[in-house]
């Protein structure tokens, strides 16, 4: 996938292999500077942007393949931290594992959260055709937008401009739950004023939103930061096609979500929040 444009610039590797860089402010180039520096869209649009500059400077990069990312995690550090004005990011994987991660900071030096990820490369695998036959199944599965219920927009903790993701709470025989849909049309630009990415699947800042939401649902649109958190996902997840997220466990400040798809499980994310 070949990228011709970067978040990331004045890049320097350190003498330990970590890379040094600063971050853009161009809000024009990328809308979702918009939101707080803390929102979970936020850092995980950053958590890809970061790694494709700094990988880039590291010379480990190759556009020509594929990747995905599978695991990460983050924790946010000052609450009233700005927008992140530099970072430094590290490989930390071990006998060829990609793993990183990543710290950033504001402009007064004041550190916004330590994220870390974890993926693999499709260095063999054609990946648009291995792709077909799930994109085939969840075309049959999908509905029209129209059809979907989604939930009020004032239990969401939206902005003015985004559009709702998740459907209203329902009880279900295995415990609370919703369901989601995620769109080309709502969750891509020009549809969402925030999200990007490739359009060929539901991506992390994709996940990170339904998990968002779905707190704030269960929290009754009170409004809530997220602190801390951590995706787990093993299965892509198809765009126009419904998406269930099962409330695994609720109890204090955490709530751990399943994600399926087609009866398959996708992703486990778990959400640290605070009432704000």
């Amino acid at each position: 996938m070949q990228l011709t444009r970067s978040y990331t610039a004045d890049h320097k590797v350190l003498s330990d292999g970590s890379v040094a860089f600063e971050c853009s402010h161009d809000e024009a180039e990328w809308p979702w500077l918009a939101l707080p520096a803390q929102h979970p869209l936020v850092i995980q649009t950053q958590n890809f942007w970061t790694s494709v500059g700094a990988t880039a400077a590291l010379g480990t990069r190759d556009d020509s393949k594929w990747s995905a990312l599978t695991w990460t995690d983050w924790a946010l550090g000052e609450l009233d931290a700005g927008q992140a004005a530099r970072g430094v990011f590290a490989l930390s994987g071990e006998d060829g594992e990609l793993a990183f991660t990543t710290q950033l900071f504001d402009a007064q030096d004041r550190l916004i959260a330590r994220i870390g990820g974890k993926g693999v490369v499709f260095r063999t695998r054609n990946f648009e055709k291995w792709r077909e036959g799930s994109k085939t199944l969840a075309k049959q599965d999908a509905p029209a937008p129209t059809q979907f219920d989604y939930a009020p927009r004032e239990l969401l903790g939206l902005t003015e401009r985004e559009p709702p993701l998740i459907g209203p709470l329902a009880e279900g025989p295995d415990g609370l739950a919703t369901k989601a849909l995620v769109t080309k049309e709502n969750g891509l630009m020009p549809g969402h004023p925030y999200f990007s990415g490739s359009g060929d699947h539901v991506n992390a800042p994709h996940l990170s939103e339904l998990a968002r939401q779905t707190v704030s649902l269960l929290c009754d649109g009170v409004a809530i930061q997220i602190t801390r958190g951590e995706m787990d996902m093993h299965r892509y997840i198809e765009l126009g096609t419904e998406i269930s997220i099962a409330i695994e466990e609720q109890h204090n400040e955490t709530t751990v979500l399943r994600v399926s798809q087609l009866e398959r499980s996708c992703a486990l994310l778990t959400m640290n929040c605070t009432k704000i």
